[in-house]
């Protein structure tokens, strides 16, 4: 079957969804990250200074990917959230993690293969392709499913 091209923008479409992307996509972010931090710093220090209460860093954590996914053009498609939370969601389990094992055993260093930028860099960038190539798969097999 032949797609049809895709319609040409005008250049107010064109500014809206540059607007659309920065304000709803980048803000949300920047929400999502605000609200995550001030969640993982009151986990790992109760007495810390918080950025966010918790009843407000909650609701934050869920309103900035919801907002990215209005501001990359996904909405409806649920399953990009999981692209959207996945780095957060990946990096507390480490980052718990290793704080738990830091306090039950302390005197533990990491074997001198494992490299803590590398771990980093591959817990911070890996979660998110991932994902979205999951997500896009699964849009993909849903959607030859509608069109049969």
């Amino acid at each position: 079957m032949n797609a049809a091209p895709p319609a040409k923008r005008t250049p107010l479409e064109t500014l809206w969804l540059a607007v659309r992307f920065v304000v709803f996509g980048v803000v949300g972010f920047l929400v999502m990250f605000l609200g995550w931090m001030s969640l993982i710093i009151k986990i790992d220090d109760p007495h810390e200074q918080q950025l966010l209460k918790p009843i407000i860093a909650g609701p934050l954590v869920v309103i900035g990917p919801l907002m990215m996914l209005y501001g990359a053009g996904q909405w409806r498609r649920w399953a990009y959230l999981w692209v959207f939370l996945s780095t957060p969601i990946t990096i507390s389990i480490l980052f718990l993690g290793s704080q738990l094992v830091l306090r039950w055993f302390p005197n533990t260093n990491l074997p001198d293969f494992i490299d803590p930028k590398l771990m980093g860099i591959l817990a911070f960038g890996a979660p998110m392709p991932i994902t979205y190539v999951l997500a896009k798969g699964y849009y993909r097999r849903k959607d030859a499913h509608a069109a049969e």
